[in-house]
């Protein structure tokens, strides 16, 4: 797949979109990671984002109760 079809999309969550394919991208080209042994620590991969709303934790683990 060389396109997505993003026309019907509000122009923040293209933006985003956008910023996630290149992040993607970025580590892609990179080296890839050796494999740890478990136990060991690992480097998680962030990614930009915007705070849209206010949850707690309890909240967002709600449905788990």
């Amino acid at each position: 797949m060389e396109t997505l079809d993003v026309s019907d999309l509000p122009a923040p969550v293209v933006r985003a979109l956008k910023k996630v394919v290149e992040s993607v991208r970025r580590e892609l080209a990179e080296k890839p990671a050796t494999r740890k042994t478990p136990g060991g620590k690992v480097k998680l991969s962030l990614c930009e984002g915007k705070v849209i709303g206010n949850l707690s934790r309890e909240e967002i683990h709600d449905d788990t109760r």
